[in-house]
């Protein structure tokens, strides 16, 4: 091969011999700005930047406002694709400052957007336009921060699959009902509240929502009222308050998490639960309740965090509720130890639960120190009563054992275990 034809070939722009399905992929990984900048090179790039299905824009204070509003707006106009598969706009507004973001709403849903994501960071919430609660081709709409959902009548989003609220405001409850019953396919929910003085009662009263995740972080007292027939998996985090939850109506969950929960509010939700198969619990005080009206045939996979004084208590109860319980984890946090001045120690059941004799299978015990002398306990009455279990796992998160540890760790070896097959797995 000549020197002339090796250069030739090597100069060769392999890139653009790529089909374009395969180019506009590429680009949709890159930022909007980056691609628009690869127009120069050739017309046949200056085409395919405006096939983008997928588009980011954010404006930072640094930026020209104005400027970057019509550079936004314009390329959205002379968008080509069929459908915008996406578009992720993020404002950062300094004070005093404006922006149109409704024109540039406008456009996207013109060209027919099936993902609108839209954060404003601004001192004065910006409020999101009513005339686009009417999008029928939008299926993912996340809204964050400063926005503001001032909703004076019902809505008409009726290809709404997921819809994600992080932090933003709500004029009044009726704004949350307008908003969540004009979704008549919603499948997932995701809403993250950090402040909601305007709110007295938060409803999801959604037929079709399938999943919903629900944290609050805020001193603004607020009522949340679920009603969600076909709903599978539950998130619920930082529910403090007495009242602070009203589970109305769900017979088909799956799966829940509960963290960061008041006992008073899980005491209140727990008859709504007694469908899952698998629950993890996390909650921020002792219980009061010594019994549950509702038995939880389904669960077959538990999860407690061992944070709080006296969390035994509800690891006893789960255990006598739960007949068919097939997997435990237990996960122990160090910063509880603090709060052990006063409280009532471990005191062994009177009757063994029916899931210990006769389905429990795997344990794991993960941060197991063995310094607590009821935390020693609790573990070798479970493997003194769990007469079908496989595996006993107790770990730690570093990998250091000291010596106390070991001894800790022989005293369970020593344990006369119910279960012939336990093998005891010390990571």
């Amino acid at each position: 091969m000549d020197l002339k034809r090796r250069s030739c070939l090597r100069n060769r722009d392999r890139i653009s011999e790529l089909p374009d399905a395969l180019l506009l992929q590429i680009l949709s990984f890159v930022p909007t700005k980056d691609a628009v900048a690869t127009s120069v090179l050739s017309k046949r790039w200056r085409y395919l930047c405006k096939m983008m299905p997928r588009l980011r824009f954010w404006y930072e204070r640094t930026d020209d406002l104005e400027r970057f509003s019509d550079n936004v707006c314009r390329f959205l106009l002379s968008h080509q694709a069929p459908v915008l598969q996406s578009l992720h706009l993020e404002v950062n507004f300094e004070r005093g400052s404006t922006m149109d973001i409704g024109v540039l709403l406008g456009v996207a849903f013109g060209l027919h957007v099936r993902e609108l994501e839209l954060q404003v960071y601004s001192w004065e919430p910006y409020r999101f336009p009513t005339s686009l609660y009417n999008c029928r081709t939008l299926e993912t709409l996340k809204l964050g921060s400063s926005v503001l959902l001032d909703v004076p009548f019902p809505v008409c989003l009726k290809a709404l699959r997921t819809l994600s609220l992080f932090d933003v405001s709500y004029k009044d409850d009726g704004s949350v009902v307008n908003l969540l019953s004009g979704c008549s396919v919603l499948e997932n929910l995701e809403v993250m509240m950090f402040s909601h003085p305007h709110l007295g009662t938060f409803t999801i009263h959604v037929p079709s929502l399938q999943n919903l995740t629900l944290i609050s972080d805020s001193e603004d007292f607020t009522v949340f009222v679920i009603n969600a027939p076909h709903l599978k998996y539950l998130n619920l985090k930082g529910l403090i308050d007495e009242d602070s939850c009203l589970i109305e109506n769900t017979p088909e969950v799956v799966e829940a998490h509960i963290t960061d929960v008041s006992s008073v509010v899980y005491e209140n939700i727990h008859g709504s639960l007694t469908s899952v198969k698998r629950l993890s619990l996390k909650i921020a005080s002792p219980l009061k309740l010594t019994k549950f009206n509702r038995i939880f045939n389904q669960l077959v996979c538990l999860e407690i965090h061992t944070y709080e004084p006296e969390w035994w208590n509800l690891l006893m109860l789960m255990l006598h509720s739960s007949p068919n319980l097939q997997v435990l984890k237990l996960i122990s946090e160090w910063f509880r130890i603090l709060d052990r001045l006063t409280y009532n120690r471990w005191s062994q059941p009177k009757y063994v639960a029916e899931c210990l004799v006769n389905r429990l299978e795997t344990l794991v015990w993960e941060n197991y120190e063995g310094d607590i002398e009821d935390d020693r306990e609790v573990a070798q009455y479970m493997l003194s009563n769990a007469s079908r279990l496989e595996t006993a796992t107790f770990s730690r998160t570093d990998i250091l054992h000291t010596e106390k540890r070991l001894e800790r760790l022989k005293e369970l070896e020593s344990v006369a275990k119910a279960s012939n097959s336990c093998q005891l797995v010390f990571t």
